[in-house]
């Protein structure tokens, strides 16, 4: 049977923990001992819905991507995701920013819902470079992005035709002054701040926003496979997470 120690062992060994950023908090966030794991909900957040699942059907582990201890947090209270889950029996195991840089982590992964060729890291920054099948112009790119990703974009004006393809899950907006220098005609990440996409157009970038959840939940599919795949003794399921967006038409 598999202990949580075998479990943090394995994604270390893909995705090692001493990869993360400094600002960052992966690991064993939530230690109930190193019991034997029987379930474990693998999710993107640690969510009231989220806890709720796991309270529900009785889970051992909770595998976040979004640390449940982080940035201002000084204090628990009952109400603290933490402290829930430890009453429960629940440890958890949080994988962000070295499940980022992971050679098969959220960027290799989103490349893959490109359809990116010829993936490659760049020389020591957060983000991996692809190419297209064939060139598009930057309209076209995003309408493409919108559809491998089911999701609603915003970019910034580009006439450059888009080739060579910069990708960053979560808050990458801030490297496309980078990812231009690494030789992308566009760089495709969650979010992007206003004089970013201003910043983008001057730098002759296509900066495609498409979603925090929509470029980081593919690579928790992809971790909760890679987690059943190597301990069969285990019940792993993709948590029911709502992502709490709302369009208005």
């Amino acid at each position: 049977m598999s202990r949580l120690s075998e479990i943090y062992d394995y994604i270390d060994s893909f995705a090692p923990f001493s990869l993360q950023l400094e600002w960052d908090n992966s690991g064993i966030l939530v230690n109930c001992g190193d019991c034997v794991i029987s379930k474990a909900l693998v999710t993107l957040d640690i969510t009231a819905e989220v806890l709720n699942e796991a309270i529900d059907g009785k889970y051992d582990l909770i595998v976040s991507h979004h640390p449940v201890i982080f940035g201002s947090l000084s204090a628990l209270t009952e109400k603290t995701p933490a402290a829930i889950c430890f009453k429960n029996g629940i440890s958890v195991i949080s994988a962000h920013t070295n499940y980022d840089l992971s050679p098969i982590g959220v960027n290799k992964v989103l490349a893959q819902k490109l359809n990116l060729h010829n993936v490659v890291s760049s020389n020591g920054s957060c983000f991996m470079i692809g190419e297209l099948d064939k060139p598009m112009t930057s309209d076209m790119f995003s309408e493409y992005v919108s559809k491998c990703l089911s999701a609603h974009l915003r970019y910034n004006d580009c006439t450059k035709e888009i080739k060579t393809v910069a990708v960053c899950g979560g808050a990458g907006s801030d490297f496309a002054s980078d990812a231009k220098k690494a030789g992308a005609d566009a760089l495709v990440t969650g979010d992007g701040k206003y004089h970013e996409f201003l910043d983008a157009t001057d730098k002759e970038i296509l900066l495609v926003s498409a979603g925090h959840y929509e470029t980081e939940f593919p690579a928790v599919v992809s971790l909760c496979k890679l987690l059943e795949d190597k301990f069969k003794d285990i019940q792993f399921k993709v948590a029911e997470q709502k992502t709490d967006r709302k369009s208005v038409v």
